[in-house]
């Protein structure tokens, strides 16, 4: 709080849902018109129709997020909103909401949705977020994007609000850089997100404000067995190798938070019994557990709250199931059934088509996978990884090469063009390929407005990881990584560049560039 208020960003608590509405609703004011990114909070509270009720216009600006919201059923995927979503249904759905699209093709329906939120940030409020991290060191707000569409929203409109879980406040720069180096690889395969914000003191004439929201997350802290769920990152790997998930999809846990790490939440977060069933919702198999980069043990938790779900007498739908199935036994037809179900295990392999003798294989277990087997994970010998590359020793050759394969233009020298925005960075980082601007170079809205950002990078100034950035990150104000060009892939998955910044990133590198 005190961090938050020396930046001049106005730090407010929400003990519950209906609190947090009621405040983002009073910082609002009289502001109509508000652009909103990705905030797994916000649907979790509710926000978006709540202020919709209130009589705002709120768009959705992140792609995905808008294309569900038109279609009136929500995300079905943390990271992936339209997952559920094919080419044809997406352009049938922006014909309904009067965007005439000539074909279904992934880059004209994304350029579709970017043209509407586009002309939406031409006029508008105020600007809503959520936020990966809250440096309580600092008092910077961390947004991780690849769109743009967030650099729109905290730049263009007069007041950005942050909405956020209390879990995301992290001590400081190096705690949210640890966060940072897992999250991008884990949700979407990337080193980094396009954009990674780190948003301090806000413009002059402008209000920055951070919601951060308790909703039940106190008690689950105060829960020995459930407080690592609080760890979440969200980055949706769970539900990548979630076989459940999988097969009936994100829709179908009717929550914000699905997938596994949505059926240990979920009944957590609300408790009044509405997703007591989602425990249930898991093969067992131990995936979840296995490919969480934060080590939350999904499992154990699943297996704790079916454990409280039975000793409380099971859910209102398993109770029914099960009386349904006894009043069908009890019968008639019941005890018929039963008497011809004993009479095949008595024939056995007499009755033609049946197997005569033996047994079915059972497979070996594989202790890694199941939950039930007591063996420490440390025992277990790890299964080799993929090779990849190695970094070349020489940081400068790593960071030429790794930028150029994130989608930067790596040169020597760069002409000038109609429309660049030339900045210095502060530092670069070979693993990610990516640059670091600070103070007047991370200002977005110059940013954004650039047909290309031409960034001068010393060579003195390129580190091997992004731990080690803290140093260039030290102080308190804005500051910004770029890590390739704007870029989607919400529908189908096929990356499209240039939605809402600029289409390419030039990389100028060379001895004492950025001290020019």
């Amino acid at each position: 709080k005190e961090s938050c208020a020396r930046q001049g960003i106005g730090y407010h608590r929400a003990a519950t849902a209906e609190e947090a509405v009621a405040r983002v609703t009073q910082l609002l004011g009289d502001a109509r018109r508000i652009a909103k990114s990705k905030s797994m909070v916000a649907e979790e509270v509710g926000l978006t129709h709540a202020l919709r009720v209130r009589g705002k216009e709120v768009l959705e600006t992140d792609i995905g997020e808008y294309i569900v919201d038109i279609e009136g059923r929500g995300p079905s995927h943390i990271t992936a909103p339209a997952l559920h979503l094919n080419r044809a249904r997406i352009r049938e759905l922006l014909a309904g909401a009067g965007e005439d699209v000539p074909d279904d093709d992934p880059v004209r329906l994304s350029r579709a949705v970017r043209d509407v939120v586009a002309e939406f940030f031409g006029e508008v409020d105020a600007g809503i977020t959520g936020a990966n991290a809250v440096i309580a060191d600092s008092g910077r707000i961390v947004i991780v994007e690849n769109e743009g569409n967030v650099s729109l929203g905290v730049s263009r409109p007069r007041l950005h609000i942050a909405i956020t879980g209390m879990e995301k406040v992290v001590a400081d720069e190096e705690a949210a850089l640890a966060v940072l180096q897992v999250l991008a690889p884990s949700a979407t395969a990337q080193p980094l997100t396009a954009y990674t914000h780190f948003l301090g003191a806000p413009d002059e004439g402008r209000e920055r404000h951070l919601v951060v929201v308790d909703n039940g997350r106190s008690e689950i802290l105060a829960d020995e067995r459930y407080r690592d769920v609080l760890r979440c990152i969200r980055c949706g790997a769970c539900m990548n190798a979630c076989p459940v998930y999988t097969a009936a999809g994100g829709l179908s846990y009717g929550s914000p938070y699905m997938g596994p790490i949505g059926a240990v939440v979920s009944p957590l977060l609300w408790r009044d019994g509405r997703h007591a069933d989602l425990p249930s919702a898991s093969s067992l198999c131990g995936r979840c557990s296995e490919v969480c980069p934060v080590g939350i043990p999904l499992h154990r938790m699943l297996l704790d709250l079916r454990a409280g779900e039975a000793e409380n007498g099971g859910s209102r739908v398993e109770k029914v199931a099960w009386k349904s199935w006894a009043a069908a036994f009890a019968g008639r037809q019941g005890r018929a059934a039963s008497l011809l179900a004993r009479l095949g295990l008595r024939a056995g392999g007499r009755l033609p088509g049946l197997p005569v003798g033996g047994s079915r294989p059972i497979p070996a277990a594989n202790p890694s996978r199941d939950p039930a087997m007591l063996v420490p994970l440390d025992s277990i010998e790890p299964e080799p990884e993929p090779a990849t590359e190695p970094l070349p020793d020489d940081v400068v050759s790593a960071f030429r090469e790794r930028a150029s394969v994130v989608g930067a233009v790596v040169v020597d020298e760069a002409e000038p063009e109609d429309g660049d925005r030339r900045v210095r960075a502060t530092a670069a980082v070979a693993s990610t390929g990516s640059v670091l601007l600070a103070g007047e170079a991370a200002a977005r809205g110059a940013l954004m407005e650039a047909r290309r950002i031409v960034v001068e990078v010393d060579e003195a100034s390129v580190v091997r990881f992004p731990q080690e950035l803290g140093p260039a990150l030290a102080g308190d104000g804005d500051a910004l990584i770029l890590t390739g060009a704007s870029r989607t892939a919400d529908i189908e998955k096929q990356i499209v560049r240039g939605i809402h910044g600029p289409q390419a990133l030039v990389v100028v590198v060379g001895s004492g560039t950025a001290q020019a």
